[in-house]
This record gives structure tokens, sequence and C-alpha cells, in this order.
């Protein structure tokens, strides 16, 4: 199963997204992101999350663990919370939207320890001029 690790970024310089994807074969392809735009860090944590599935998608991955930190957008995409505001209502319907070419997956939330690689590149993303 491939897995991917993503997290989002909001301070004073920036928005940034973090992303990592990891082959079965313990191949890193990561990718560090600048959201050009204001962001809340919950929104960097979705355009990580649509990030990091647009790229699984295009490279046709079937198998997909994915891991994020952020307990409300994993209980979200999962189904187990609902979104309320009209933006994250947005942003979760394209998830689920990107969820269904994926014949498996799993998600789930995972300590901000074990998601420090995604974690570090949404710095850097959030810290980069646009």
């Amino acid at each position: 199963m491939w897995q991917l690790c993503v997290d989002g970024l909001s301070n004073q310089k920036g928005a940034g997204a973090g992303v990592v994807i990891i082959t079965p074969y313990g191949t890193l392809l990561e990718q560090d992101i600048t959201l050009g735009f204001t962001a809340s860090n919950n929104e960097a944590e979705y355009e990580a999350l649509l990030v990091g599935l647009r790229l699984a998608n295009e490279l046709t991955i079937k198998k997909l663990a994915i891991y994020l930190d952020s307990q409300l957008i994993t209980n979200q995409a999962s189904g187990e919370y609902m979104a309320k505001h009209p933006m994250m209502i947005l942003y979760l319907d394209k998830v689920q939207e990107l969820l269904k070419v994926f014949p498996t997956f799993t998600i789930q939330q995972v300590p901000r320890a074990k998601n420090t690689h995604a974690d570090a590149l949404a710095s850097l993303g959030s810290a980069l001029d646009t």
C-alpha cells in the first residue's frame, strides 16, 4: 500500500502545504507548496490533502493509506464529523470526490510528532515568497 502524509500550515509569513508520498518500496516523493493566498490552518490542511490526493491519482495509485495530524480534517474526511462552515463544506466535497478514484484507502489521524516530514515541508512552503 502507498502512503500519503500531508500537513498544512498558516502563519504570519504565509500559508503552505507539505506532501509526502511513500511508495510500497519505501521511496519518498515529497513536495512543498506555497499557497498564494491567505488561508486558515484548516484551509491549508485541506489544500495539502487535495494536492496529495491529486498527485496520488496522477500516479494511478489504487491502494492508499492517508495520514494527517489534523483531527478535525481527518474526522471530516472519514465521515465522522460534518463540516459546518461553508468553505469547509466545499473543501470536504472536493476531498470526497477525489477519494472515489481510489478503490482502497484508509485515512488516519496521527500525532504531530509522527508527521514531522510533511510538517517541515509545510513550514518551508509557508516561508517562501510567492
